[in-house]
């Protein structure tokens, strides 16, 4: 019974990375140009949301920023032998078996994959960050916690070394048998901001739950250097909060 539940569970998050994968290819789509961030809501072949009220990234105002008693965050995510993925536009890193879940607000979210943009998508106080990296769940219901973390310069992070060791310089899959705990990308510190938006990415689906972590983790230059020669620029141009609220906790 515990193999076929695995089992079930290994399928099911496979599922759902090519989904993401899925959604993305029917939409040709890009960050430059005439398929950019601008006329992602126009593509014939994509859908409408990414021209949405809810839409992400954002820039967040620490001194607006409503400080409440948010539910907590359970986080229980797995260490993983990884496949490093250069889908085109952007690298990611999605875990070959389980990589473990976190749980809020009493629903729980499971580990599908991990993305990295350079520089940051989401701006804290008018600083963009070298680079971004958001960890996106997902719930049975089809809803996305995504957990964001921004680098600086500073030593070298070796589970990003991991990745970089195997991303594909092209198009295409690789897979490490070093196994690397996820845990290591997310910042001691806490403290989070938490607003309500959608993909930064086609299709746009705003029905995301974001958690940036305040604190940043830190990359060498030599690292940073790494990702930007892969993807110099691939993050979405800042959205309107419309009639949203960006709110603290700790």
């Amino acid at each position: 019974m515990y193999k076929f539940l695995r089992i079930t569970f290994y399928l099911t998050v496979s599922f759902l990375s090519v989904a993401i994968a899925s959604a993305e290819e029917k939409a040709k789509w890009s960050y430059h140009g005439n398929t950019g961030p601008e006329f992602w809501s126009k593509l014939s072949s994509g859908p409408s949301s990414c021209g949405g009220r809810q839409q992400s990234p954002i820039e967040i105002r620490s001194g607006d920023a409503i400080a409440a008693d948010l539910p907590p965050m359970f986080m229980d995510l797995q260490q993983f032998k990884p496949d490093i993925i250069n889908d085109g536009h952007k690298i990611e890193v999605t875990p070959r078996g389980n990589g473990g879940l976190s749980t809020y607000d009493g629903v729980d979210y499971n580990l599908v994959e991990i993305q990295f943009h350079m520089t940051s998508e989401h701006q804290i106080d008018d600083i963009s960050y070298p680079m971004e990296a958001h960890f996106f769940h997902r719930s049975k219901a089809g809803d996305w916690l995504a957990l964001a973390v921004l680098f600086i310069e500073s030593e070298e992070n070796r589970v990003l070394q991991t990745i970089l060791d195997r991303a594909p310089d092209k198009v295409g899959r690789a897979s490490s048998n070093q196994v690397i705990d996820p845990m290591l990308l997310i910042p001691v510190d806490t403290r989070f901001f938490r607003y309500k938006g959608s993909l930064t990415l086609p299709p746009c689906t705003e029905n995301v739950t974001w958690h940036i972590y305040k604190e940043p983790l830190g990359a060498s230059k030599k690292q940073l250097e790494a990702f930007a020669r892969l993807y110099p620029d691939n993050h979405r141009p800042l959205q309107e909060l419309n009639r949203r609220y960006v709110l603290q906790g700790q």
